[in-house]
């Protein structure tokens, strides 16, 4: 049990030169005792008792003093001093006096003026082995027992002299040090003596709308965290602690690196990525109105649903056979990064979004294919026909674009009734991707022939057996000296690999398992390529 300090200051030595008559030599004291108003205390009740005096449990009284004698009619009392230090107390009428004395003083009293009583409450910190304390004053019989939490109360006690108060269990023995009080007159002080709970713990407290949130829940994963299982959870945060009734949630430090703390309490939450550090200094989290957020991602051909998590966070959702998916109750204005999980538990496209406080639209999807910033290793350049060559590929900085682009040149042999061509591209996934939610392909282009675009299921087997499947676009004008912006419909990709039209049949007999995004060139010696995007998908 922690060790109380005294809330006041150590016990004050009382002064009564104004108080005290008579000298060496006197056996009896006398006094007369005087109310605040002058009148005096008839029939005062009056104790004397040693200093270091305490009440028995088993005799526990809420009276100040059982009465040793009383004062008469005149406040007049007289007594023989007790050897050694003694405490003397009179009480009358919601007013009292006390003061320490010794027998070597041979002290006589004139008058005494009793001032108006004070009382004393709060918490006592209950052991854990007791289900309450005991409460007194030493030098005077008051013991009064405290309930389960520890609240006391001590009512009518002597104002303007310093008392000691003591704690007992229920066998007598003292739990903690005394504590030394001096009230004022009339004075109802309240104190708390139990633990700080918040000791030792990071504080801090949960608001909304500028008033505090009482029982909100606070979830604190790793940044970076995933749900151990693949399974529907409409929990955001599931909670591992919850504030207290004034919003104040209290946690333990951390370790060192970066952590995503989720405050969540009735449609509102505050959702942050911090460092330790942050966290250890937070002061107060402002929650704000949740977002719901829906969207769509690409599956994996075959696959008839997908998972989908957000990073830090424990709600993990399924899409439907579209891939079609809600995120009910987000924590808005603020980065979330949700990934997407194959029924295969394979990781396969994640993405960074700021859903905004209260909003609930379908946020249409994209993915940036190629911009040519990054990675291009997987980026191909081939021709078809012999003869033909790959002159360069090469990624430059563009200065009409101001970004990185392709550029490549080539020489064409062309043959009768055959155009030679040559193609560059990407293998989207060498299982395929349902891309039957795909709206268009953008790109940006230039050079001195003609483009199409081409999505196909090619694989070696494929080609083999005459069964690779292709849509490709019309041939598309480039121009040698200006950048264009072309747009690929799905439903102008109508070209099979045998080169008919037939603008139905092509995209339907491929969309749900395409492998590969293909740029064919012709009639020309070189081209550049820029900002490939697939509108209405995202992987």
């Amino acid at each position: 049990m922690k060790r109380l300090a005294c809330l006041i200051s150590a016990l004050l030595l009382w002064s009564c030169s104004d108080k005290v008559a008579g000298g060496p030599g006197s056996e009896t004291t006398n006094g007369i005792a005087y109310m605040d108003n002058g009148a005096v205390a008839s029939y005062a009740r009056i104790a004397i008792r040693s200093v270091d005096h305490t009440t028995s449990v088993d005799s526990a009284t809420n009276a100040l003093v059982n009465a040793d004698f009383y004062a008469d009619a005149n406040g007049r009392f007289s007594f023989e001093a007790p050897e050694g230090e003694y405490r003397l107390t009179i009480v009358h009428e919601g007013s009292a006096f006390t003061g320490l004395y010794s027998s070597n003083d041979n002290t006589n009293l004139d008058s005494v003026k009793l001032e108006p009583t004070a009382s004393l409450g709060g918490y006592a910190d209950v052991p854990d082995s007791c289900g309450y304390v005991w409460v007194g004053v030493r030098g005077m019989d008051v013991l009064v027992r405290s309930d389960s939490t520890g609240y006391f109360q001590l009512t009518q006690l002597p104002s303007n002299d310093s008392l000691k108060v003591y704690f007992l269990r229920g066998d007598n023995s003292k739990v903690y040090d005394d504590l030394s009080v001096k009230l004022n007159p009339n004075e109802a002080e309240v104190i708390d003596l139990q633990p700080d709970p918040y000791e030792g713990k990071i504080k801090f407290v949960a608001v909304a709308d500028g008033k505090p949130v009482p029982y909100a829940s606070l979830a604190i994963r790793k940044f970076d965290a995933r749900v151990d299982s693949l399974r529907v959870n409409n929990v955001v945060a599931e909670a591992d602690v919850y504030a207290d009734k004034n919003g104040v949630f209290a946690i333990d430090s951390l370790k060192e690196g970066n952590y995503r703390l989720t405050v969540i309490q009735s449609g509102s939450a505050y959702s942050k990525v911090l460092s330790a550090k942050q966290i250890a200094a937070l002061d107060t989290v402002k929650l704000q109105e949740t977002s719901n957020y829906m969207s769509r991602v690409t599956l994996f051909a075959g696959d008839k649903f997908a998972w989908v998590g957000v990073y830090g966070l424990d709600v993990m959702t399924k899409t439907n056979e579209e891939g079609v998916f809600s995120l009910p109750m987000l924590p808005s204005n603020d980065s979330l990064k949700f990934y997407v999980v194959s029924v295969k538990d394979s990781l396969y496209v994640s993405k960074v979004v700021a859903p905004s406080e209260g909003s609930a639209d379908f946020d249409y999807p994209s993915v940036v294919l190629q911009d040519f910033e990054k990675d291009t290793s997987n980026w191909y350049f081939n021709v078809d026909a012999i003869g033909s060559k790959v002159l360069s590929k090469t990624i430059e900085t563009d200065n009409d674009r101001k970004s990185k682009v392709f550029h490549g040149k080539y020489s064409l042999i062309a043959t009768n009734n055959y155009d030679a061509w040559v193609v560059t591209g990407s293998m989207l996934c060498a299982d395929g991707f349902n891309l039957s939610s795909l709206d268009s392909i953008s790109f940006y282009a230039k050079g001195s022939g003609q483009i199409r675009v081409t999505l196909e299921k090619w694989d070696t087997v494929a080609e083999a057996t005459g069964t690779s499947l292709k849509a490709a676009s019309e041939w598309m004008d480039l121009s040698s000296s200006k950048w264009a912006r072309f747009v690929v419909k799905t439903e102008d990709l109508c070209y099979n690999s045998n080169d008919d039209k037939s603008c139905y049949t092509t995209w339907n007999s491929l969309k749900d398992a395409v492998r590969q995004l293909n740029f064919f060139v012709r009639n020309g010696s070189e081209f550049y390529l820029d900002d490939i995007v697939l509108h209405g998908a995202l992987f």
